[in-house]
Order: structure tokens, then sequence, then C-alpha cells
């Protein structure tokens, strides 16, 4: 799954680099985006990254039309720290055994 991975990342490197000029810092929304849906769907939860994922372009495009497109990437800032607060294990994610 490593090597999935970081072949699925390299390709997109490869893809992007003839639009994006590559610097340091050309992957930090990309990945705080990918930290948001793995987080709001559950960890280690697939049903719940593709559902997170389908969420959260949704809100996203509705509240960049209706509210503003300059909050557009704070949306899932907020949604994250909602679900944070209200079910820590995510929405699909499996509650921990306390011992």
């Amino acid at each position: 799954m490593f090597a999935l991975s970081g072949a699925l990342a390299a390709l997109a490197g490869a893809l992007l680099a003839p639009i994006i000029n590559a610097s340091p810092d050309v992957g930090a929304f990309p990945a705080i985006k990918s930290y948001v849906i793995v987080v709001l769907g559950g960890m280690g939860s697939m049903p719940g990254s593709i559902a997170a994922s389908l969420a959260l372009g949704v809100l996203e495009s509705f509240g960049a039309v209706y509210i503003s497109y300059d909050y557009r990437d704070t949306f899932g800032l907020v949604i994250l720290m909602l679900v944070l607060i209200f079910r820590p294990q995510g929405l699909f994610g499996e509650r921990g055994r306390e011992v």
C-alpha cells in the first residue's frame, strides 16, 4: 500500500509538473485536504474516505458558490473541527476499546 501510494504521488507530480511550477510548497493544500478527508472518513476506512472526499468536494463547491470563493479552502477545516469535537473517530470510524 505504501509503494502504491508513492507511485500514485509520483504519477500525479509528473502530470502536474508541466502545468504548475515546481516549488517546495506546491503540495501543501492537497496534503491538508487529504488529511481532512482521512480524519473525516475515519482512520483506515476506505468507504469513509470515499464518502468524506465526495462530501468535502460538494461542500467546498456549494460554499464557494453561495458564500464566498475566497473561503473555499476553510470549509473543510471547519468541518474537520466540528467532526473532531462531536465524533472524534470520524464518520465511519470505529470507537476504540478502553482498557
